[in-house]
């Protein structure tokens, strides 16, 4: 039968990786406030050149300035907040997520329970050199560490999910891949 069995100890690095992803790939809330941030910088070079008095230039740059530094930092510490209170629940826990033909489950050893994901479930697959990050909504979602992968292969992972995946109306299904792969990974 063809499974794959990921176990992978809990790691802040790694969620981090996972909500940074999120952030910058899956998050629409990101684009807006990077077109904001243009919009403010903009502003400014067009009060630059129109605007003769020196003070309004100035107040013009130095809200392009802190709209520019500020909301990088804002969401960093956004992500480092929930990594943060994350690690204080999962310190020294271990997940284990089965894939099958049937369904993804996800075991956390130190919570009661399982998570089963059936694959009409997945909104898309994204994945990295690292990582497989299979997204359920827009803002929900579990991950794969590809080296701790036990049972099974990253290539088995990729059939499975082009087979079971819902299809979109072009016949494809959501699975994006985030890097350049090596003939030999294939």
């Amino acid at each position: 039968m063809d499974k794959i069995v990921s176990r992978t100890k809990y790691s802040r690095k790694q969620h981090r990786d996972f909500y940074f992803f999120h952030m910058f790939f899956r998050n629409r809330t990101t684009v807006f406030v990077i077109v904001v941030a243009l919009f403010v910088v903009g502003w400014a070079i067009y009060n630059s050149t129109k605007l003769t008095d020196p003070n309004q230039i100035m107040t013009s740059w130095i809200l392009a300035a802190f709209t520019v530094m500020i909301t990088p930092l804002l969401m960093i510490m956004k992500v480092n907040d929930i990594v943060r209170k994350e690690t204080k629940e999962r310190k020294e826990s271990t997940d284990t997520i089965e894939v099958t033909k049937a369904k993804i489950t996800r075991s956390i050893d130190l919570v009661e329970g399982k998570t089963v994901i059936g694959w009409n479930q997945i909104e898309v697959i994204c994945e990295t050199k690292e990582y497989i990050y299979i997204y359920l909504a827009a803002n929900q979602g579990v991950f794969i560490v590809k080296a701790d992968i036990i049972e099974g292969s990253v290539a088995l992972f990729r059939k499975l999910a082009n087979n079971n995946m819902k299809k979109n109306k072009k016949g494809k299904v959501q699975y994006k891949m985030y890097f350049k792969e090596q003939k030999n990974e294939k």
